[in-house]
């Protein structure tokens, strides 16, 4: 009964955080739509802003598992070579596209979410959403960098940024434009290997050649 109670806190709030934001969503909305006391929530998370956390959590965690799991099996199987460019950046994407056919009706919503968290929440709590990140981007950081000796750690940091901010734009610009323009309307599988093909791209680019000439100068 308890599990129920939470599951049904995290939907509720979820939803409401998705539709109105996190500032402009309170503990009462949450409890009169959850149909549950203060109590229950101060009982499960503490607090408004460990209960967003807990929200963003349950859907992410599963995605970077899957992420890990899948950079895993790539090193293994190298056997201490590089693993290939397009490879490391299919471990990175794919997950969060299998999870995006998966959510079904949700997507829409928990992609509002994210693009809310990173719009309208302040920078400690926004740092808190991020820090979910930080064991996968070490690992890819890392492993983009075997893959592309050629380019300095500051630009590799930057890169897998750029593959990130890339991919977080889709999923929310995406979720919106296929249920409002059917003229660029394409299935998840469509949107992944064209966002490959354009990540991949950006990762082997070679360095700008102002950029190089600066660090030769």
């Amino acid at each position: 009964m308890a599990t129920d109670t939470k599951e049904r806190i995290l939907d509720t709030a979820e939803g409401l955080f998705a539709e109105h934001g996190f500032p402009a969503t309170s503990m009462r909305d949450i409890t009169n739509a959850a149909g549950v006391n203060l109590a229950a929530i101060n009982y499960h998370f503490g607090s408004k802003e460990s209960l967003l956390i807990a929200v963003l959590q349950r859907r992410t965690l599963p995605i970077n598992t899957a992420r890990l799991s899948r950079l895993d099996a790539l090193e293994a199987a190298a056997a201490g070579r590089p693993v290939e460019t397009e490879l490391l950046v299919r471990a990175f994407l794919t997950p969060l596209f299998d999870t995006w056919g998966a959510w079904g009706d949700e997507a829409p919503k928990f992609l509002r979410l994210v693009g809310r968290v990173h719009a309208e929440v302040d920078q400690e709590l926004r740092a808190k959403f991020m820090e979910l990140f930080d064991t996968v981007f070490l690992r890819f950081r890392d492993a983009f960098q075997r893959s592309r000796p050629e380019l300095n750690a500051t630009e590799v940091h930057w890169r897998v940024g750029f593959l990130i901010g890339s991919m977080a734009y889709t999923m929310m610009w995406g979720a919106t434009v296929v249920t409002t323009d059917p003229r660029v309307r394409r299935e998840p599988e469509e949107v992944l290997e064209a966002l490959v093909h354009f990540a991949v791209g950006g990762m082997v680019a070679p360095v700008p050649q102002s950029e190089a000439a600066r660090r030769l100068g």
